[in-house]
């Protein structure tokens, strides 16, 4: 080939490849700017709610849910895992370990458009359960308080390691209550103490010559000083001594105390003033149908007259008996209570006084409070009623049906919306099911958490959701992420605002 007919030859491919180049570009820039759309369209929105701190939903949610801000470690300024988290005074507290990352608690105020960081904190290793307490957190015999992240005690006798919130004559674990919660350790995470002190029931660890009982109780004010102590012994039949208090709600200070917690009807004979330690001596009650209403106690007993004529029992906080009412309607079933779950204007869980839950009683109808759930009696395992409308669900061959939601069921202020996991279905095979947002009582769904990247999430402020990311090590996540979807690879702690309009 001559040099003129190369130079032809060139000149000829030159247009070609000069498309080709054009049509890559072109595709890598239509990718670029896909990419930098996604980005644009998931960028968080910040938040501007009126942060009002509640156990339940702003009806605001209806819109669905965008990504209000994102959290990585290295914003907060710790490396390791995000292992707790717990709204405490109005702030979020969170706990990091890990990764030779010393064990840090983090304050942080989330009222304003982005969190701020209030304060830092390494703690020693942490091998004894963490409480959420008032104005403070106690996290490795430390009470720290969570405006300023400030050690206000350090504890001389920590709670112990091996604990249970229930009597147990087999294993003797430390017995502990902390106001009704159950506390677990090895779940990781805070416990809420809403009682006075911390009740804590030590098992004799040495000969009876040493030790002249078999368990020791002593109340823990939250500065780790001990406010009173007790002994109980064991027999063969029950309880010596004052016994061991219930997990329940404390009422006005006040928690019954069982001395046959080996048996299955335990039974009370006092009441036990967390604040001091005192008891007060009562009459025997069934413990299994003692219920804490606002002004004191319910339960069911008999008419001193008849025996065998049911009576609604009402007692004062430190069980002095008030009243007997005669239970004439045989389907009048104390137990019905437990299956009522009601919230104040504040989104506070409420209870009735004793006189509402006698018309509860009688009436079958929750009059006492503005928002309310009721579970069947006859499958307790989820909440079926909302303020006397009966909930539906979707089946999967797309009909409705009645639908019992789980107990995690999280509802709106105004009894429109349901943030839950699905509604029970037997024909689902959705193994792992992420929580969605259900108009109710229709139970159409309107929005899924999954939306946004997260499998679930809980209130902190009524219009602000948070939740802990979990990831997958997988070609999808990471191709989701790079595309701008949520979550991003590093984050560890995500809030979620109502979806803005446009």
């Amino acid at each position: 080939m001559t040099l003129s007919n190369t130079l032809a030859s060139w000149r000829e491919a030159l247009p070609t490849v000069l498309r080709r180049l054009a049509i890559t570009l072109g595709v890598a820039l239509v990718g670029a700017l896909a990419v930098g759309a996604s980005w644009l369209m998931h960028r968080p929105v910040g938040y501007s709610g009126d942060a009002h701190t509640s156990s339940l939903i702003s009806p605001d949610f209806a819109s669905g849910f965008d990504v209000a801000w994102e959290l990585t470690g290295e914003d907060l300024g710790v490396g390791g895992s995000l292992w707790a988290y717990k709204e405490v005074d109005g702030r979020l507290v969170a706990f990091f370990g890990g990764q030779d990352q010393p064990p840090t608690l983090i304050g942080l105020d989330l009222s304003g458009e982005k969190p701020s960081v209030l304060w830092r904190r390494e703690v020693p290793d942490v091998d004894s359960p963490m409480f959420a307490w008032g104005d403070s957190v106690v996290v490795a015999g430390q009470t720290i308080r969570v405006a300023d992240g400030e050690v206000t005690a350090t504890w001389a006798t920590p709670i112990p390691t091996h604990i249970s919130s229930y009597f147990d004559d087999f294993n003797k674990k430390a017995f502990i209550n902390v106001g009704g919660d159950e506390v677990n350790p090895a779940d990781g995470g805070f416990s809420r103490v809403t009682s006075p002190v911390i009740v804590v029931c030590y098992p004799r660890d040495k000969p009876d010559a040493v030790q002249d009982f078999d368990f020791l109780c002593l109340g823990w004010n939250k500065d780790g000083t001990e406010a009173w102590r007790y002994k109980v012994n064991l027999s063969p039949h029950d309880l010596q001594g004052p016994g061991l208090p219930l997990p329940v709600t404390a009422v006005d200070g006040y928690v019954p105390v069982s001395r046959n917690f080996g048996y299955a009807d335990q039974q009370v004979g006092a009441f036990l003033h967390l604040a001091d330690g005192v008891l007060v001596e009562s009459a025997t009650y069934n413990a299994k149908t003692l219920r804490p209403v606002a002004d004191g106690w319910v339960l069911e007993g008999a008419v001193p007259d008849d025996p065998q004529q049911r009576a609604l029992v009402t007692l004062a906080p430190d069980g002095t008996e008030v009243s007997r009412t005669r239970l004439a309607d045989p389907l009048m079933q104390l137990p019905d209570l437990y299956f009522v779950k009601c919230w104040d204007e504040d989104g506070r869980v409420a209870l009735p006084t004793s006189e509402q839950a006698a018309s509860t009683l009688a009436t079958g109808e929750v009059t006492w409070a503005p928002l309310c759930m009721q579970k069947n009696r006859y499958s307790s395992n989820g909440f079926s009623v909302m303020n006397g409308r009966r909930l539906i669900m979707t089946n999967a061959a797309g009909g409705s049906e009645p639908g019992v939601y789980p107990d995690t069921v999280i509802p709106a202020a105004d009894g429109s919306l349901i943030l839950s996991l699905p509604p029970k279905d037997e024909d689902s095979t959705n193994k792992n099911p992420q929580m969605n947002l259900y108009a109710a009582p229709s139970g159409i769904q309107l929005a899924s958490l999954e939306d946004v990247g997260l499998h679930d999430a809980v209130p902190f402020y009524d219009d602000l959701l948070i939740a802990s990311p979990a990831h997958t090590d997988s070609w999808l996540t990471r191709l989701r992420s790079f595309l701008g979807f949520y979550p991003h690879p590093d984050t560890v702690l995500m809030g979620i605002t109502p979806r803005r309009a446009g």
